[in-house]
């Protein structure tokens, strides 16, 4: 059965090291919310459309679209059959739950828990 993870953690908190090593050793697809929104816009799907009005109007993409976005990427072949790695989101308790609801769970939740002072010392180093 195809692994299904949530990463979550800070900037610098080593996400995106993480996640490359994650996909690597485990085959899974690496979903980024923001590569996924600029996907459906781009594809012009129904929720992309509604992300674009919403962006363009200069407003937040709601959870909402968000989660259709999500749930029709988690629906496609390559998810279903490899696994996939969800990279930042959910990041507040409205957009877990919105998870939930849509019957979408992960396996493996991993939080990346960096003492703020290195995450300092990281992004000034940057």
């Amino acid at each position: 059965m195809p692994l299904k993870i949530i990463i979550a953690g800070a900037p610098a908190s080593g996400k995106g090291t993480q996640c490359e090593r994650i996909r690597e050793d485990f085959g899974v697809v690496h979903l980024s919310t923001g590569d996924m929104l600029r996907a459906a816009v781009k594809a012009g799907t129904e929720v992309g459309l509604r992300a674009k009005e919403a962006m363009e109007s200069g407003q937040l993409v709601s959870d909402e679209i968000i989660i259709g976005i999500i749930k029709d990427r988690l629906a496609e072949t390559d998810c279903q059959t490899k696994g996939w790695l969800l990279d930042g989101f959910p990041r507040t308790r409205a957009q877990a739950d919105a998870l939930a609801e849509a019957g979408i769970t992960a396996d493996i939740f991993l939080l990346l828990d960096v003492p703020d002072s290195a995450l300092v010392e990281r992004v000034v180093g940057r």
